[in-house]
């Protein structure tokens, strides 16, 4: 029997910055039921890949295949529910309540439909639920703090329910509670989908994601969190010397000296 097309595949993938080469000869692959946490210093192309991977970038060579398609034969309709990012930064160009924010997110979902119809709008509470932000339905998203209106952006993704979903620094307006929520519940939605996440923060990934994306200078290492993060390989990609240490509850951590 043929083993079923992995929901996401990079094959030799070259991205670049104008005439800089960030990314060269990728070869990974994404399934359900995986998070992944990309890591890599400042500047190393995290970013880049994952608006790559939605389509919103230009590959300077390679493939990006979703669901074994490549990504440029999906329409855009069709794409919409294969895959969905989740930017670091929103960029509000007026008004609108936290439910219609999120509404957003249920486009793909009306055929031919103008209006959100009551299904739409439960789907849309229950994703303000499920970020915590239920009491702010109403709220001017022009008045929230930075972290408030990045679990808006989360709540908006869970609302379009892409097989994919590609996050973009989720945790970076986040407190250190947010952050442990937020990460708990990416693990439980990569049961039912593929989760990509760009990270700074080693320890989270170390805590959290089943598999790493380790981008360096050097070269690109990726698998099983447990075996890509390593003290060799993260001294490698962030050009300073790290030292693993076990957490009170027996849990791996890392620090950068």
């Amino acid at each position: 029997m043929t083993a079923p097309s992995p929901l996401l595949e990079c094959r030799q993938l070259r991205l670049q910055a104008g005439q800089r080469v960030l990314i060269d000869a990728l070869d990974w692959h994404v399934n359900q039921g995986e998070l992944w946490c990309v890591l890599g210093a400042n500047g190393v192309g995290k970013s880049t890949l994952l608006y790559s991977l939605a389509g919103l970038r230009p590959m300077a060579q390679g493939r990006i295949e979703i669901a074994g398609r490549a990504l440029d034969e999906w329409s855009l309709a069709a794409l919409a529910h294969q895959r969905g990012l989740m930017q670091q930064q929103q960029a509000d160009a007026f008004s609108a309540s936290a439910l219609e924010a999120v509404l957003v997110g249920r486009t793909p979902h009306r055929v031919a439909a103008t209006w959100d119809a009551a299904e739409d709008i439960e789907v849309a509470r229950h994703a303000l639920a499920s970020v915590g932000m239920q009491d702010f339905a109403g709220a001017d998203i022009l008045q929230l703090s930075g972290g408030e209106r990045q679990r808006i952006a989360l709540a908006t993704l869970l609302a379009q329910a892409p097989a994919i979903m590609l996050l973009d620094e989720p945790t970076s307006h986040q407190d250190v509670a947010q952050q442990l929520r937020m990460m708990r519940l990416l693990g439980r939605l990569a049961d039912q989908h593929a989760v990509v996440v760009t990270c700074h923060d080693i320890n989270l990934a170390a805590r959290f994601a089943t598999h790493v994306l380790l981008l360096a200078p050097g070269g690109v290492r990726s698998g099983v969190s447990g075996s890509v993060l390593t003290t060799a390989n993260l001294s490698e990609a962030y050009g300073c010397t790290f030292e693993m240490v076990e957490t009170a509850d027996h849990r791996r951590g890392f620090v950068a000296s």
